[in-house]
């Protein structure tokens, strides 16, 4: 396999036909999705939000497809950074299904209740830039996909592998004759910049209201069994030793457990990841660029992390 072959716009061929491309939201390589391509046809894994469509559709049409081409458009899990496309595309690409986790459909359907509890978290101003609008897909055109299913792009076999943990309707897709594991949100988030040699700094990103940590490391080791030579996440960069990735990454999330459970409040939470954070830099990273440059994902695992715990209460009282 080759890396990072080559490169047109926000679209890079990471391996024979598998484009990633980045969606622009947020910021550059912030988040990517994927363009399987076989023999003519195609399936996208991830949307992006509703301003990424023009770029998938662009990055299509750069790799010589036509939009009656994609067979497949498959969120991993309905956040809306890999979601929010999904009704636009839908309308554009003539052809394709919309396969999603089996707990996922009911949202894409109807998004109103996603909508609502967006905008609780992040407030209207920044939905109604970011996500605004969010267009329901035909309930005709999903497929709900069971873990194990097999999805066909061309000859192409990927197969769906549930992986819980950032969400509870999460899952990934394998394609096992190239080694290649799309991970969504399963593997972390990396953060360009930041890389030790060729080791990426990688964290565990985990918004309300689903993230449970048991889920995410039981996912985290049956990543480890499958044992694939790359993996490929929503977040970047192209993962080349996920073994090591993930060992690194557990190590970050059993702390930030450990810290929720110590803190007395949010606030104190949220500043005891930063530090903790920060303290797994490598060697002479700017610390304050990192906070600034990723303050949003801080905060929002924070909300995450701190959504659990009081869960957790509830439950052990009831």
């Amino acid at each position: 396999m080759s890396r990072d072959t080559t490169s047109t716009a926000a679209a890079t061929e990471i391996a024979p036909g598998l484009i990633r491309i980045d969606t622009g939201y947020l910021r550059p390589a912030h988040t990517a999705c994927y363009l399987v391509i076989d023999q003519g046809r195609a399936a996208l894994v991830d949307t992006g939000v509703v301003h990424s469509v023009p770029v998938i559709l662009e990055a299509l049409a750069a790799s010589g497809l036509d939009r009656s081409a994609v067979d497949w458009v498959i969120p991993t899990h309905v956040h809306l950074d890999h979601a929010g496309g999904a009704g636009p595309l839908m309308q554009a690409l003539p052809e394709a299904r919309l396969g999603v986790h089996p707990s996922g459909v009911d949202h894409l359907v109807d998004p109103g209740r996603l909508e609502a509890g967006v905008r609780a978290l992040y407030g209207d101003a920044f939905f109604d830039r970011e996500y605004a609008p969010l267009v329901p897909v035909d309930p005709t055109r999903i497929v709900a996909l069971e873990d194990g299913a097999m999805v066909a792009t061309g000859a192409r076999q990927l197969q769906v592998i549930h992986t819980p943990g950032h969400a509870w309707h999460h899952l990934s897709l394998l394609d096992a004759d190239r080694s290649v594991f799309i991970a969504g949100d399963a593997f972390g988030a990396g953060y360009p910049g930041y890389a030790e040699g060729a080791a990426p700094f990688l964290v565990p990103v985990v918004p309300p209201p689903q993230f449970d940590p048991d889920a995410y490391r039981q996912t985290l080791e049956r990543i480890r069994d499958i044992d694939p030579r790359y993996v490929a996440p929503a977040h970047f960069p192209l993962i080349e030793a996920p073994r090591a990735a993930a060992d690194r990454l557990q190590t970050l999330l059993d702390a930030a457990v450990d810290w929720t459970l110590e803190c007395e409040s949010l606030d104190d939470l949220q500043r005891r990841l930063v530090s903790g954070w920060a303290e797994a830099l490598p060697a002479g990273a700017d610390r304050a660029a990192f906070e600034r440059d990723f303050g949003l994902d801080l905060w929002l695992t924070a909300e995450g992390l701190w959504h659990w715990r009081r869960k957790k209460a509830r439950r052990a009282s009831g």
